[in-house]
């Protein structure tokens, strides 16, 4: 028997492993984002004075942004399941996160935009100031 006559198999088991380890790290990416975002909004909030509104917005971004890099692991892993093992229910849920993907994008560069927009609005007025 060929070696070949099991490339289909091996391929199924790397490909069921490859996306529980991808899975994996998007857990923890996304554990680690949320984690990240609660200490630093506590420290904020504790912090006993009034914090920035832009200092918000950041830690938002931020958490934005850990939460899309662990959708981008978890719509790897998805791929990867959905060519391996075709099914409905993949084809389903990787939509879904695409979706998530789309939606939280679009927020993130909606916001990032608002900061810029902020930022020089800031930076007009010290400038106006400094040459009164």
């Amino acid at each position: 028997m060929s070696i070949l006559a099991y490339a289909p198999e091996v391929l199924h088991i790397f490909a069921e492993y490859s996306c529980a380890v991808i899975e994996f790290v998007s857990i923890v990416i996304i554990i680690c984002g949320v984690g990240s975002a609660l200490v630093r909004g506590a420290a904020l909030r504790l912090s006993g004075r009034r914090a920035a509104k832009n200092e918000w917005i950041h830690l938002r971004l931020s958490l934005e942004e850990t939460l899309m890099l662990g959708l981008q692991f978890l719509m790897a892993a998805d791929i990867i399941g959905t060519i391996s093992n075709p099914d409905l229910q993949g084809v389903a849920v990787l939509a879904v996160i695409v979706l998530l993907r789309v939606i939280l994008s679009f927020t993130l560069s909606r916001e990032v935009a608002e900061m810029d927009r902020r930022e020089r609005e800031i930076n007009e007025r010290a400038a106006e100031t400094e040459k009164r």
